[in-house]
């Protein structure tokens, strides 16, 4: 009788704890694209999100599966997110922790660089720091030779400061029309986060990347703890490849 009800304690803990794998599982599932090719049990995958001012985060209802979160810092040469400070500080040790800067094409790549980093405090342990480039304002082909400067500028600055190479947020066409010529030998050498919100089992990557580390597939994510829309994002690389060492 006391082997059989310890038979049956084993297998009840062993039960829990697999409802608790499957749950987890279920849960990090729900925010990966459904035909995503690394989306099984063979693969290591994280997901994460990124926020700004237009989200209103309570940190502590937060889906466990979460792995990652990017916050948006800077933009330009003189706009600071007016929430980074509170999102920063309020992530904690639960997730790793990182932050972006919205790329502005016709102003100093080495201006936006210092502000960038003069906001956020990047140490050990940090995501590397990402440079966010996409549409907006000043691309055509007069300001071609400007704003691939300026990109480039604002590349180097980064990485004489921190000693790391950032990470570049774009979509495939915006890139491929403004910037893939001008990066075509240089491009490999730094991890791609690049935003498609087709539905496929792939995201496409520009002229240059034979890879992607993180996609954004989703700016309509449903979270607890958020209240609004979110980005929703999948990490296919090991994420440590992603921190600041």
């Amino acid at each position: 009788m006391k082997n059989l009800i310890k038979r049956s304690l084993v297998l009840s803990v062993l039960l829990i704890l697999l409802s608790f794998s499957i749950a987890e599982n279920k849960t990090i599932k729900s925010f990966i694209p459904e035909k995503f090719s690394y989306c099984d049990e063979s693969k290591q995958v994280s997901i994460g999100i990124d926020i700004s001012r237009y989200q209103n985060v309570n940190f502590s209802l937060l889906d466990s599966g979460i792995s990652f979160i990017f916050c948006k810092a800077t933009e330009g040469t003189t706009i600071v997110d007016r929430k980074f400070s509170t999102h920063w500080s309020q992530i904690g040790d639960k997730y790793a922790k990182g932050a972006y800067h919205y790329f502005r094409p016709l102003v100093s790549g080495k201006e936006q660089a210092k502000l960038f980093l003069s906001t956020v405090n990047f140490t050990s342990g940090h995501m590397l720091p990402v440079i966010d480039v996409e549409l907006g304002r000043g691309y055509n082909s007069k300001n071609s030779k400007i704003y691939v400067y300026n990109l480039k500028q604002m590349i180097k600055y980064i990485e004489e400061k921190l000693g790391v190479k950032p990470i570049i947020y774009t979509n495939t066409h915006f890139w491929n029309h403004h910037f893939a010529v001008h990066f075509k030998d240089m491009v490999k050498e730094y991890h791609l986060w690049i935003a498609d919100y087709r539905d496929r089992e792939e995201p496409n990557i520009p002229v240059g990347w034979e890879n992607w580390s993180i996609w954004q597939h989703s700016c309509k994510g449903k979270l607890k703890g958020i209240s609004s829309s979110v980005d929703l994002n999948v990490c296919k690389v090991d994420i440590t490849k992603l921190l600041i060492p």
